[in-house]
């Protein structure tokens, strides 16, 4: 298993200036709310970039196996479906999701093409 050192560097690069602009974002700004939504699709963009094309399908299934379910619990438990519940749910588990993901993908760079 090989680590791609300056890959991995860029990757951590970015992500710190990311966390700095939301640093910034948050003192600046009273609206916090896209940040979620901005840190989730950064980090599905690197793990794209680790995983590449064939083996980031999995991952991607799985989270929309997940955004489904949430909509089906929503529709059992609410008797309805409304999207000022869901994305905020939506968004904070497909963050933490995406983190857990991108730590993995850092440590995957030499996976096969079956």
């Amino acid at each position: 298993m090989l680590i791609n050192f300056r890959k991995l560097l860029i990757e951590l690069l970015i992500v710190v200036i990311l966390w700095g602009f939301t640093l910034l974002w948050r003192r600046l700004s009273r609206r916090r709310r896209g940040l979620l939504v901005i840190w989730t699709i950064v980090l599905w963009v690197l793990i794209i970039w680790n995983l590449d094309v064939y083996w980031v399908a999995y991952p991607i299934a799985f989270w929309m196996i997940w955004a489904l379910a949430l909509i089906f619990l929503q529709l059992v438990h609410n008797h309805e479906f409304l999207y000022r519940r869901y994305w905020p749910v939506f968004w904070r588990l497909s963050f933490f999701y995406a983190v857990i993901i991108f730590c993995g993908s850092l440590f995957c760079n030499g996976l096969p093409l079956v």
